[in-house]
């Protein structure tokens, strides 16, 4: 789901006359959200008899924050077009 995501959001980003870090992150950060957010759950998992999620459940944070900042860029350049 998060790669189609990110697929839309290139071609949105197209539509848009965003440049320089504001063109950055509406590109980048949508598809490493899309590498962050299932690193994290699966890996955060990783060990023998876990209870609880260890340190790497910090990707999964990381992940929200990329998309929720890749799509305010999108949305941002998208309204100012």
């Amino acid at each position: 789901m998060l790669v189609v995501l990110g697929v839309l959001a290139q071609l949105l980003v197209s539509a848009t006359d965003l440049d320089g870090v504001w063109r950055a992150l509406a590109t980048k950060a949508v598809p490493l959200a899309a590498i962050l957010l299932p690193a994290g759950f699966f890996l955060s998992v990783l060990g023998r008899d876990v209870h609880r999620p260890n340190r790497l459940i910090v990707l999964v944070w990381l992940g929200a924050a990329s998309l929720a900042v890749g799509l305010v860029a999108l949305g941002v350049g998208l309204l100012t077009a």
